[in-house]
């Protein structure tokens, strides 16, 4: 558990607020994305991605073999539109095109990976203007007094956000640059109140996981004022579904139950009844997916769901996915799970679902009621995600 004790920051019974509203939302990369992210084939972005993982594990080699040069070269020709490779220092190679295919060629000279110090990097695709206000205005509509944000790349990008698109809404806010993501992705909390302490999980080892979380479970202690405590804050971006056929889909799944698991053992260090804790993200799972990897958060004693996970999925789905089969293409993969303690002092809660393009004819053919679409968005590239927010209303 987080130690505040010693916080410079004061308990104010008298400024303390009447009411709390946690929100998670996964903003899918605040201010640039990556463009192999920004994908709308899934299946697509998974292959890439294994092309990534491959061509990484081939460049980490002490000694590059013929074949091995052969490979990356091949592996990368379907990679120019979405890496690039960065060299500090040392000789590696270029973009080289033999033929009508363009891949990354080895220099003769490069021997293996000692031979240069540098990083493969992902491209990026700028947010527009329009992204930015329609992302922003997902926070303003569920009136966010405190924020597990979701695929960020870091402290500049909030500080610019809060400070351009929400006009300083949040006092604070933090970030730990993650190492275990190679797309750089992270995941920040943003409050209106004190920060008075925080604990990263980057590094933490878990069964056969050197390295557990996919980015981290950052943990975070607020001042919220008033006589309850301190608000803790877990928040999390669980492991994805992408992976090469079963196989891979099921390696997905046995990290985001470990992940789960983990953070179960972490809320051990809380007293649940006593303590207003919060475990919050985009654990990348719905609550009726055949894996169930999310159960030992959902049977972890004194932690609910602020959303019944019995609801059907139109009612309750935070994300959209237009190339699945349309039962299929709504579904909950964010999440807001609260102590007992704070869940007795749950008012409502609710859905900021209007910033995902091509929302209403998705829930209308799911026989829902479709929420009020934002007036801007007329293309997938103005929404401000394919994400809902979720928010949650307590009285304190």
């Amino acid at each position: 558990m987080l130690g505040y004790a010693n916080s410079p920051f004061t308990t104010d019974p008298e400024g303390s607020v009447a009411t709390l509203t946690l929100t998670t939302f996964n903003f899918h990369n605040l201010f640039r994305r990556a463009k192999i992210l920004n994908l709308r084939d899934s299946s697509l972005a998974a292959e890439l991605l294994d092309r990534v993982e491959k061509l990484n594990a081939i460049i980490a080699k002490a000694k590059y073999m013929d074949k091995d040069r052969q490979d990356v070269f091949a592996l990368s020709s379907a990679l120019v539109d979405f890496i690039d490779f960065r060299v500090d220092g040392g000789s590696f190679g270029a973009w080289d095109k033999q033929g009508e295919v363009t891949g990354w060629g080895i220099y003769s000279g490069c021997e293996g990976r000692k031979s240069w110090q540098g990083e493969m990097i992902f491209k990026n695709e700028p947010f527009t203007d329009e992204e930015r206000a329609n992302t922003a205005k997902v926070i303003l509509d569920a009136n966010a007094d405190v924020v597990c944000a979701v695929e960020i790349e870091g402290m500049d990008a909030l500080n610019m956000f809060n400070r351009d698109a929400l006009k300083k809404r949040f006092a604070q806010f933090v970030s730990i640059d993650s190492p275990n993501d190679p797309r750089h992705i992270d995941v920040a909390c943003l409050s209106r109140f004190p920060v008075i302490g925080i604990k990263t999980h980057v590094f933490d080892a878990y069964r056969k996981y050197r390295r557990v979380f996919s980015r981290d479970c950052l943990e975070v202690a607020i001042d919220i004022g008033g006589n309850a405590g301190p608000l803790f804050v877990l928040c999390n971006h669980f492991k994805s579904q992408l992976g090469r056929g079963p196989n891979g889909r099921q390696e997905s799944a046995d990290k985001r139950r470990a992940q789960a698991e983990r953070v179960r053992e972490i809320l051990g260090a809380y007293d649940l009844k006593k303590q207003l804790v919060a475990v919050m993200g985009d654990l990348n799972e719905d609550s009726s997916n055949p894996y169930q990897s999310l159960a030992p958060l959902f049977n972890c004693p004194d932690l609910m769901p602020v959303v019944d996970p019995k609801l059907p999925a139109v009612e309750r789905f935070t994300y959209y996915y237009a190339k699945a089969k349309k039962s299929e293409r709504l579904s909950q993969l964010d999440y807001i799970f609260v102590s007992s303690a704070l869940h007795d002092r749950h008012v409502e809660h609710g859905f900021v679902r209007g910033g995902i393009y091509g929302i209403v004819d998705a829930v209308k053919d799911a026989g829902g009621i479709p929420p009020e679409p934002f007036p801007n968005i007329t293309t997938w590239s103005q929404a401000a995600s394919d994400h809902a927010a979720l928010w949650a209303r307590f009285d304190l």
